[in-house]
């Protein structure tokens, strides 16, 4: 429907002014709740190596000739249970077959038992050689991400008589199971 020119000249249009304040207040309120949430994101994050990227150069993953003896120390997580092994031998349970630590009998992982372990190969290995600190975590493709990061945490401490020890701070995650 058209307009009549006459009716056109008398429509006014308004100039509303924008109402900034609640935006303001807005602002103010995030702004120091972002700020305040950086923080609480840090303090969850879980510091490990990973493993060099596929498509670095050979001369990259040749590590330098060494004089020192190497523990080489890897945790195995299978779906029988945790597999220890070294640069010197494959731990093995009391059977003599199976995993280092079997799982328990209704089926779950015994992370007391991994961490007692790791404490006494720590025991003996800290004199002996230079990378007492270091350790390789590797999984199966169907393993849990609860249960390796659990794995994570056994290895790095362990508590014995009222005292946490440190296990193994410096963690590795391994492309795939040897």
């Amino acid at each position: 429907m058209a307009f009549k020119p006459s009716m056109r000249r008398s429509l006014k249009l308004e100039e509303v002014e924008i109402n900034m304040t609640p935006i303001m207040n807005l602002m103010v309120v995030l702004i120091p709740l972002l700020l305040t949430s950086a923080q609480f994101i840090k303090i969850g994050v879980i510091e490990l190596n990973l493993p060099p990227a596929v498509g670095t150069a050979v001369s990259q993953l040749e590590a330098p000739k060494e004089s020192a003896k190497k523990l080489d120390l890897a945790i195995t997580i299978t779906n029988k249970g945790f597999f220890i092994s070294s640069s010197l031998a494959i731990l093995r349970n009391v059977s003599g077959e199976g995993p280092s630590i079997p799982l328990n009998q209704d089926g779950t992982y015994n992370f007391a038992d991994l961490s007692n372990k790791l404490f006494e190969l720590k025991r003996k290995a800290v004199n002996n050689f230079s990378d007492t600190d270091k350790i390789v975590i590797q999984a199966e493709p169907e393993i849990d991400y609860q249960l390796l990061v659990s794995t994570l945490d056994a290895s790095r401490t362990v508590e014995k008589d009222g005292k946490k020890y440190t296990l193994f701070p410096d963690v590795s995650l391994a492309a795939g199971v040897i």
